[in-house]
């Protein structure tokens, strides 16, 4: 029962999903760069989020489990995801480019960037080390929040709190399917929640 759980909460704050929740979140929240975005145009954003940063790159990826690039969705081993996780980066830079195209608050923009540079980070550390993705996701989710939170002094500890919770919940998922170890949970989370905050405070 514990693995059905865990395997859900996997699917559920799946990394590829990450954006969607987040671009949702950052369009609805209660604030003026949100309020003056016509509602139709919030939903075709964040479809189109959805579709270039989870629809693709899951299609991609499933073509190359049927012409055997990799096994299988799970990528248990470091050299299974270098192509996923390139293709990742590729299509997140395509939703940060369109997104930048939109006449709308570059705090979108900043997002989107932000989160292709947690794509590139987590790339380039899967050659050394088997980082927990789903922890990078969910620390570049907390990061943002937060960034968002200190930066436009936004009330918002609700949301905070529970993006802790559910990144609690996450890496306890991720240690009960025995997919990484203790260290590769904590530093994915603190690595990238950290470098979307700093984009936040500083750029």
């Amino acid at each position: 029962m514990e693995r059905t759980t865990a395997k859900i909460i996997s699917y559920l704050f799946h990394p590829l999903l990450m954006p969607t929740y987040v671009m949702a979140i950052l369009l609805n929240i209660h604030a003026y760069f949100a309020l003056v975005i016509p509602q139709e145009a919030k939903w075709r954003i964040i479809f189109l989020v959805f579709a270039i940063t989870f629809v693709f790159p899951v299609l991609i990826t499933y073509l190359m489990i049927r012409i055997r690039l990799i096994r299988s969705f799970e990528m248990h081993s470091r050299e299974e995801r270098v192509l996923p996780l390139i293709t990742t980066v590729v299509f997140f830079y395509l939703a940060y480019y369109l997104i930048k195209e939109v006449n709308i608050s570059p705090l979108y923009s900043y997002f989107a960037i932000g989160a292709t540079f947690v794509a590139v980070i987590t790339l380039i550390l899967n050659f050394f080390w088997k980082i927990s993705i789903h922890m990078m996701g969910m620390g570049a989710v907390f990061g943002t929040l937060l960034g968002l939170s200190l930066t436009f002094y936004i009330s918002i500890p609700n949301l905070i709190f529970l993006s802790l919770l559910i990144a609690g919940l996450t890496g306890f998922a991720r240690l009960k399917l025995q997919a990484h170890k203790p260290p590769e949970i904590y530093i994915g989370f603190l690595s990238s929640a950290v470098i979307m905050l700093l984009l936040f405070l500083f750029v």
